[in-house]
């Protein structure tokens, strides 16, 4: 991968294949699994390259929107944005979203009134709900075994998929790459099996295996500010006995609610002065943590993990 490849490098490669389909992928959060996804689910049909250090021709060339300040004269075929927070952003985001052939905007995480930056009138929205254009809709509720249901485009026709991941979240860009697959008319058995082969990275909503029958969801890896908001939704969603939140971050307490939480474990040293619920519990070291945790194992309790702490999982599910 060579995102910061200097502008004449692409200049020319664009030049010499001119057929190659360029996506640009922005937002504050979800840039990551959004290019996995597309990585995955496109290249199930066409050979797809993040970068232009390759010298043979690709069907789809992929960029993070952080390489495109050297390549500010690219006019991609798709700019997808995963997520927007602050104007500043937006202005950024939809300069290339502007001048590019087709928009995908999260309708999600990319709130409305952002519009306003918005001048293509080429634009796909995708979600994990309708009215985004293209959309899964869930036929079960969402389980440990990840999501069973149908995905849906502009002219409402069904694709049934079972999806391995957990949260909705992290539907949203297999969701994304979906629809950029039909745009670019690979046919749907491979969309399918695409959509159905992605997995979770471990740390990011992946689940495992604890001790004494225990569910881990491993969210260590994940960096957003806001995973913790769609990681504890994903927990409230699972049936469980008991939930648990680890963290070490004091300010993620605002976000949980109490009434659907057995306890929430902070790992380091409780502020002076701060006035917590009673399920919240501090504990000055790791081995101090873990110990604890040793005893109040149940089986099928699950653990949303936000740290590392690999010695409390056994094995991965998937």
């Amino acid at each position: 991968m060579l995102f910061g490849s200097p502008k004449r490098q692409i200049e020319k490669y664009l030049k010499k294949y001119p057929t190659i389909k360029v996506i640009v992928v922005a937002g504050s959060y979800g840039r990551k699994s959004a290019i996995r996804a597309l990585g995955v689910v496109l290249g199930q049909a066409m050979t797809v390259t993040f970068g232009v250090n390759k010298s043979v021709l690709e069907d789809v060339l992929i960029l993070d929107f952080n390489s495109m300040a050297e390549f500010p004269d690219i006019k991609p075929d798709v700019c997808v944005i995963t997520s927007c927070e602050t104007d500043e952003e937006a202005e950024r985001y939809f300069a290339i979203a502007n001048r590019s052939r087709h928009v995908f905007i999260n309708f999600n995480d990319v709130p409305q009134k952002f519009a306003k930056y918005l001048m293509n009138p080429d634009v796909f929205t995708y979600g994990d709900e309708h009215p985004a254009d293209f959309y899964y809709e869930n036929t079960e509720l969402m389980t440990l075994d990840g999501f069973k249901g149908v995905f849906y485009d502009p002219e409402r026709d069904k694709l049934p998929v079972n999806i391995k991941v957990i949260g909705e979240h992290n539907l949203r860009p297999i969701i994304m790459a979906c629809g950029v697959a039909r745009l670019f008319k690979v046919h749907r058995d491979l969309i399918t099996a695409g959509a159905e082969s992605i997995r979770p990275l471990h740390g990011r909503m992946s689940p495992a295996r604890g001790l004494k029958g225990s569910i881990i969801i491993d969210d260590s890896a994940s960096t957003s500010a806001t995973s913790v908001k769609y990681g504890l939704r994903a927990l409230y969603a699972l049936d469980a006995p008991a939930r648990i939140l680890v963290t070490d971050d004091v300010s993620k307490l605002q976000k949980v609610n109490y009434d659907l939480m057995s306890e929430i474990l902070i790992l380091g040293k409780q502020p002076e002065g701060m006035k917590v619920n009673a399920k919240v519990k501090f504990f000055d070291d790791e081995l101090e943590l873990v110990n604890y945790m040793g005893g109040r194992y149940e089986e099928g309790c699950i653990i949303l993990l936000e740290i590392p702490l690999p010695e409390i999982i056994e094995s991965y599910i998937w």
